[in-house]
């Protein structure tokens, strides 16, 4: 039997929600792409900003850091409390090896507090690179981030993911999932935002974008 590829994985998340979860998530979307609430996310082409973020394991790292040998991979993730978010980790960290043999560098960046990423890698064996972006900053600054409605708030809640405790602060406000391949001179030559966090693109596409820069 063939390994599930992450569409598997993904298309089984979607079946295995309920009706309520349906509902509310294809609200969100349809709220995110008539608002134009992602609108001003960076692009190919744009500049990805400077940054200074904590690993898993407690060690600041830089953009220069991720560029200082070749392209890197940035990966936006929402955490471990979302299944879909999961998979996508665990289908990455299948290619690591991959990617660095392309000569570039892959960080996933999650907005989760308190050891949650350390956590994370611990339980799912991960060995990719994870970066904590506390209060969303950088996701801000990539025009991600949007805020949760007082529905799906209370849906989250009676499901007991409390966004207040698990990013350790209370704007209730969600990073879309992001996908950037950067140039080593900091522009983005490929950018994949997910409004609707339930599709992803595969890992084969991120490593096609990364032949595309030889």
């Amino acid at each position: 039997m063939t390994d599930k590829t992450l569409a598997d994985e993904m298309k089984a998340i979607r079946e295995s929600a309920s009706e309520r979860s349906r509902r509310l998530y294809d609200a969100l979307v349809q709220h995110l792409n008539e608002t134009g609430a992602l609108s001003g996310a960076l692009k190919a082409g744009d500049t990805f900003p400077d940054f200074q973020l904590v690993s898993a394991e407690g060690n600041f790292v830089t953009r220069a850091d991720i560029l200082a040998k070749g392209p890197a991979v940035v990966v936006f993730d929402r955490g471990a409390w979302c299944p879909y978010c999961t998979a996508v980790l665990g289908a990455l960290d299948k290619v690591v090896p991959a990617i660095a043999a392309a000569g570039a560098r892959l960080v996933a960046i999650t907005p989760e507090a308190g050891g949650a990423a350390l956590r994370t890698k611990v339980d799912r064996s991960l060995g990719l690179e994870l970066l904590c972006d506390l209060d969303s900053l950088l996701a801000l600054e990539c025009g991600l981030v949007y805020k949760v409605s007082d529905e799906l708030r209370g849906a989250y809640l009676d499901r007991g993911i409390d966004l207040e405790r698990i990013y350790g602060n209370p704007s209730w406000m969600l990073p879309a999932p992001a996908t950037f391949v950067v140039r080593k001179d900091t522009t983005i030559a490929y950018a994949n935002v997910a409004a609707d966090f339930r599709f992803r693109e595969d890992p084969d596409e991120i490593l096609k974008q990364l032949q595309a820069l030889r």
